[in-house]
């Protein structure tokens, strides 16, 4: 039998570097003290510390950063589609990968507090809370009644305002209110545009009337359709041309002084409605679990008795065979899947991890029928769903800001390798 789960070579760590490295280039332009920055964003080194006195010197210091988070453009998603975004594809680029598992609050918490999920506890899309049992990461945070333990790390903003750095978010005006956002925007004004255009629009106004800002721009429109029609339709390719030409004439506008970021939380992949598998229509024993969290492409399944895991998983393996990788959530942490985790965040996830290999996905059939006919899917292991682009304009176009952002990754990754 094959080894259960394998072991990523980066888990993240450079799209949590992305927001300190950021912030560090305005202390910069400011006089500050971008090491202590650094310290107090990502919990590393200290006062002389080699590793953060060599970002800082990669650092391209800039007025402003505008963080343009595009949901769901993976970076083999626009190579395969470069025609279509030829200034996204023209720009300074480099794929890194993110985190495990490859879904949006567990994505998109990374960037806006610079911790891997196990240090922020958003682990997956739906994972286990003590009291309320299976908790969606998006959308279910009633009932919890401290969001700041619930998502444990400090957002960046909090710490550009303490730093006299203005923090805006930009995204839809509905989801200005909500769980998810207290718990990884706070610290940021937030200013809602219904259409991508209307966002840029704000972003520019922010730069014409404000000093040093950090800007977070939030784009979900491609996600939302590559869910209902895939990311090879036609109605995705005509949204990515939209927000290329959105992008066009943003960075046309820029001051000079301003530094630009596009990175995306996961990439997509098309799942064919003949390898969407039923979980628990019957022809897999299940009466070893108490509940099934997670998503399509990354289950968490919870055991009646924990102490089961190990025989578990070698027991689901053999049914699922080449269709997923099956492993205990022990050997996943091992594997260095989430970075440092402590129990209370561990027992989020399942007992045993499921995740979905080639062109698979396993829904529930309590996901009811809009589970079934979702195209466009993501969470899993393959590199579609986990490499990300990394582009630079403005500012930071031809800059070494992507070294600073490989130098603080590595050295996060050694320091939880020591």
């Amino acid at each position: 039998m094959e080894p259960m789960l394998p072991t990523p070579a980066d888990n993240g760590t450079r799209l949590a570097a992305l927001l300190p490295n950021a912030l560090g280039a305005l202390v910069a332009a400011r006089g500050g003290d971008v090491s202590a920055m650094l310290h107090e964003a990502t919990g590393m080194g200290g006062a002389g510390d080699d590793n953060l006195a060599s970002v800082q010197r990669l650092l391209p210091p800039v007025r402003s950063v505008v963080a343009i988070v595009v949901d769901g453009l993976g970076h083999a998603n626009l190579k395969a589609a470069s025609g279509h975004a030829r200034t996204l594809s023209s720009m300074q680029s480099k794929r890194i990968e993110t985190v495990i598992p490859s879904t949006t609050g567990a994505a998109l918490t990374s960037i806006t507090t610079g911790r891997l999920p196990g240090e922020h506890g958003l682990v997956g899309y739906k994972i286990r809370h003590p009291q309320l049992g299976l908790r969606s990461t998006l959308k279910g945070w009633d009932g919890i009644e401290d969001p700041r333990r619930w998502q444990s790390a400090q957002p960046l903003f909090e710490l550009a305002t303490r730093s006299e750095i203005q923090a805006a978010a930009i995204g839809r005006p509905a989801h200005a209110r909500g769980g998810l956002t207290e718990a990884i925007l706070r610290g940021a004004e937030y200013f809602g545009g219904q259409t991508i255009d209307d966002r840029f629009s704000i972003a520019s106004r922010l730069l014409r009337t404000r000093e040093s800002q950090l800007i977070y721009l939030y784009i979900d429109e491609l996600d939302k359709i590559a869910h209902a029609q895939g990311w090879q339709s036609v109605a995705w390719t005509k949204r990515l041309e939209h927000l290329d030409g959105a992008v066009q004439s943003f960075l046309a506008s820029l001051p000079g002084d301003v530094g630009v970021v596009v990175v995306a939380d996961h990439g997509v992949i098309d799942v064919p409605h003949e390898q969407r598998f039923v979980l628990d229509d019957g022809s897999v024993d299940l009466s070893r679990y108490s509940a099934i969290g997670g998503e399509p492409r990354m289950r968490s399944l919870y055991l009646a008795n924990p102490d089961d895991a190990a025989e578990a998983a070698l027991e689901m393996q053999r049914a699922l065979g080449k269709s997923a990788w099956v492993g205990a959530r022990s050997e996943a942490i091992e594997a260095n899947w989430f970075g440092p985790i402590d129990d209370e965040v561990a027992h989020r996830l399942g007992d045993v991890i499921v995740a979905a290999r080639g062109m698979n996905a396993f829904i529930l059939s309590a996901d009811g029928p809009d589970a079934m006919a979702m195209v466009g899917q993501h969470g899993g292991l393959s590199d579609e769903e986990r490499g990300v682009p990394l582009l630079l304009g403005g500012a930071f176009a031809n800059s070494s800001f992507a070294s600073a952002v490989q130098s603080l990754a590595a050295a996060r990754a050694q320091q939880v390798l020591s």
